[in-house]
């Protein structure tokens, strides 16, 4: 029951914190401005990854999660929350990540993948700096980040139910947060919510994976994150194979390909969403081996790769879309 009440809490606290850091940001300046590769045309607030990081905070503290967990995603909220409103450069964002992934491994989220504990720690901590900045790129349309994050925290919880003080708090807080900013949109959630989201996502799947062994415990480690994986591999191999740079933004992530594809915002999000609970589903099923019905991940597989080749095939580079890179600081 206290793990239910937690989830409440949470997702009561980042509702009701977001209109009231949407005034603070609106009165402090932190906003993000339009600009040549944005969608928005005025400029919106930040702090939205504040109300989620709020919400996720209350859960935990009420349902007694785990607060070294919490205190090191706070770490990396606050990085992003800096890069919002000052702009970090990448080497910077990396080494901080890096030594907050080096921080959790501490704490005991360690993937034990092979028998080299110096291995297993250095995999975990490119692992929790990928997934952050994975969701990173998945902020790239309203609800899309917050949406995956909640439904692949809440798929996990409901795996491993011994993972749900850390993994419920934080889904139901960006659930809370999509459900009440998604229209009409109040703030964007910024780099303080998307890279804490993926950084706790990181976390609960090292767990959820260190239950299993060889390639059961890759498929527990990346399929409850599914979409953030099929985003950043199809970003980064397309980006190779036009020797375009990898480590920049750019409008060419699986949803702008998608609108090239005339989809709209409403269809792009569903689709997200519901490929994102497949995701789950597919970890949920590889879980059950040897059980018969885990090899219906296969066929749910497959069609991640069949859509996944179909998006590579959409061109976002032809002439008169706007797919330059967006310039970070670096």
């Amino acid at each position: 029951m206290n793990i239910i009440l937690s989830a409440l809490v949470a997702g009561a606290v980042s509702i009701l914190s977001t209109e009231p850091l949407r005034r603070l940001a609106l009165r402090t300046g932190i906003l993000d401005h339009p600009g040549r590769h944005k969608i928005h045309r005025e400029p919106v607030p930040y702090l939205g990854g504040v109300a989620l990081l709020a919400g996720a905070a209350a859960g935990i503290l009420l349902g007694r999660g785990p607060l070294g967990a919490l205190a090191v995603t706070g770490v990396i909220a606050a990085l992003g929350l800096f890069d919002d409103i000052k702009l970090a450069s990448v080497q910077a964002k990396l080494v901080i990540q890096a030594a907050t992934g080096a921080a959790a491994v501490a704490l005991g989220y360690r993937w034990n993948l092979t028998d080299s504990p110096l291995l297993n720690d250095g995999l975990s901590i490119v692992w929790m700096v990928g997934l952050s900045n994975a969701f990173n790129l998945l902020d790239n349309m309203d609800g899309l980040c917050a949406g995956i994050g909640a439904v692949a925290l809440i798929g996990i919880a409901a795996i491993d139910p011994a993972l749900a003080p850390l993994a419920l708090p934080f889904g139901a807080a960006a659930l809370g947060f999509m459900f009440v900013n998604l229209s009409p949109r109040r703030l964007f959630l910024g780099d303080a919510g998307s890279l804490p989201l993926g950084f706790v996502a990181a976390l609960a799947t090292i767990s959820l994976a260190n239950r299993a062994h060889g390639l059961h415990s890759i498929v527990l480690l990346v399929f409850p994150v599914a979409l953030a994986a099929f985003d950043t591999s199809l970003v980064v191999v397309a980006r190779l194979r036009t020797r375009r740079p990898v480590q920049l933004g750019g409008r060419d992530h699986f949803s702008h390909r998608l609108r090239l594809l005339g989809w709209s915002r409403w269809q792009i999000l569903g689709a997200a969403l519901t490929a994102q609970a497949a995701g789950v589903l597919i970890a949920a099923l590889a879980g059950s081996y040897p059980l018969a019905e885990a090899w219906l991940a296969v066929p749910i597989g497959l069609i991640y790769l069949t859509a996944w080749l179909r998006l590579l095939g959409v061109d976002p580079y032809i002439p008169g879309v706007d797919s330059r890179p967006e310039i970070v600081s670096a």
